[in-house]
């Protein structure tokens, strides 16, 4: 990347959000590997619990990243809420990593040896004073992670608080969005109102060596005019009670498409539709964590995106037709 349009805007990177999205996205990063070596082909009890069904995973990484999230937005936006997949409680990530890596963090005092409460700091771009909502899945695509499938991703998506549980969810609440991937080695993340970009590798880390204001991106802005064939990504229940409708609509669901991607990690779907990899997005059952960040993310690339609330129908194409049809048919 050579020309200034492939830098990452300082009015972006230098958010108090993202910023600490960033720390958030880190930290995960940082688990999601260390934990990696104790997950084995047998699926290990020890490490490995099962959900819903034998093949809906969770993992001890999962709830200890979730642990530490929890603990540092409980310092660094202590009026704001956190939502989680796993439930897990707050550990204070000063007292469980060592100074090197707390170094790292943009929140991290040195001086004080804590993190820094950052409620007061201006959101700019935001522009919301309000309490916020983190909604958090620690790993999105834990079935992935545990067979070491390289799609499985960190996600996080803040919105202002209100009603966001239901359908007919207020779009205009949500603020950024950050996806970060160690298996695919990058990081996605929007902003409302200034963009969607791609950075390689982990996005506190890009660019190093150089200026902050000078952090390699790629604007993402959907799938390129000309592009032959077209692409839906979607995903399937765990159980079959829920599989065989789903299953039943799909001939309904691809008219239009050459063929489906399914993933198993519905943020990173989301992540793939911003760069134009598919064209368009739906699914049927997921929880609001699992489209949070990556929702931000594609309607920051320009795709027309419909949160389906718990458990409803989430699309985005791009086209607001498109994505009627496709809540339509799931």
């Amino acid at each position: 990347m050579s020309s200034e349009t492939d830098l990452l805007p300082s009015d972006v990177s230098d958010l108090p959000l993202i910023r600490i999205a960033s720390d958030l996205s880190m930290m995960a990063w940082e688990q999601m590997v260390a934990w990696r070596g104790s997950l084995g082909t047998q699926l290990d009890a020890s490490v490995v619990d099962t959900k819903t069904s034998p093949n809906d995973l969770v993992t001890l990484a999962d709830a200890q990243i979730e642990s530490l999230v929890r603990g540092y937005l409980a310092k660094v936006r202590p009026g704001d809420a956190m939502v989680g997949e796993e439930g897990a409680p707050a550990l204070d990530p000063t007292e469980f990593f060592d100074a090197q890596f707390l170094r790292r963090l943009s929140s991290f005092d040195p001086s004080g040896n804590d993190l820094i409460d950052m409620s007061d700091r201006s959101q700019d771009a935001t522009d919301s004073n309000r309490p916020l909502e983190w909604h958090v899945d620690p790993i999105d695509g834990t079935v992935n992670y545990v067979r070491s499938i390289e799609h499985y991703a960190f996600s996080v998506g803040v919105c202002e608080s209100g009603e966001v549980h239901g359908r007919g969810l207020d779009e205009d609440r949500w603020l950024i969005g950050l996806v970060a991937s160690p298996g695919l080695n990058a990081t996605w993340f929007g902003v409302k109102g200034r963009g969607a970009y791609r950075v390689e590798g982990r996005l506190s880390e890009a660019g190093a060596g150089t200026s902050k204001s000078r952090i390699p991106a790629k604007r993402l802005r959907g799938t390129p005019a000309g592009l032959s064939g077209r692409l839906l990504a979607t995903g399937f229940a765990y159980t079959g009670d829920n599989r065989g409708p789903q299953l039943a609509k799909l001939f309904t669901l691809m008219d239009g498409y050459d063929d489906i991607r399914r993933c198993g990690s519905a943020a990173i779907d989301l992540c793939m539709l911003a760069e134009g990899r598919v064209n368009s997005y739906a699914e049927r059952g997921l929880g609001i964590y699992d489209y949070a960040g990556g929702g931000v993310i594609a309607e920051e690339s320009g795709a027309y995106v419909h949160r389906g609330g718990s458990g409803g129908p989430t699309a985005a194409a791009e086209s607001e037709r498109e994505v009627r049809r496709l809540i339509a048919s799931i």
